[in-house]
């Protein structure tokens, strides 16, 4: 099924998905201790907190409530409201994890904490991320109009770059 007017919001997406490939080639790189695994986990920390979370929050301002007031019922976003906060754990733990390793100064000694929470975040955000547009776009793309759409855009545009850790 094509999309009716939902292409913007689905598109303004596809970066979220494409920086998928960071976290997995993170895992990778850190899992064989392949040079350049630290600027891999960089690359991956990267968009996890300026890309991926910085949007999660955006979603919760814009794309959640327009869902909510299209099933006429509030909170029914509420799951995956909840599972950008265990994806935020998860990021928070990845980060002291790599610090710890910076701090040592040897990413292997730390690679049995860190390749787990590599796939486990990856799988995580997938998971979410094909299922809101599975779920969530195709049913704002049924009951929206295109300028409502242009709107969530415009907004999760502001709200995420409002959002986004200093870099």
């Amino acid at each position: 099924m094509s999309d009716r007017v939902i292409g913007p919001l689905r598109n303004a997406r596809q970066p979220l998905f494409d920086g998928l490939r960071r976290v997995q080639h993170a895992a990778i790189s850190v899992q064989a201790d392949a040079p350049g695994c630290a600027e891999a986990l960089a690359l991956a920390l990267d968009y996890l907190a300026h890309e991926f979370m910085p949007n999660s929050r955006a979603e919760e301002f814009t794309l959640y409530p327009a869902v909510d007031g299209v099933v006429g019922s509030r909170g029914a976003t509420d799951v995956m409201a909840v599972q950008h906060g265990a994806i935020g754990e998860m990021v928070e733990d990845l980060m002291k994890v790599v610090g710890a390793a910076s701090e040592s100064g040897s990413i292997a000694t730390y690679a049995r904490l860190m390749v787990p929470l590599l796939h486990g975040l990856y799988a995580a955000i997938r998971t979410h991320l094909e299922a809101e547009d599975a779920v969530y776009l195709a049913l704002l793309d049924e009951h929206l109009s295109e300028s409502q759409v242009r709107v969530i855009v415009e907004n999760l545009e502001r709200v995420s770059a409002g959002s986004a850790a200093p870099r």
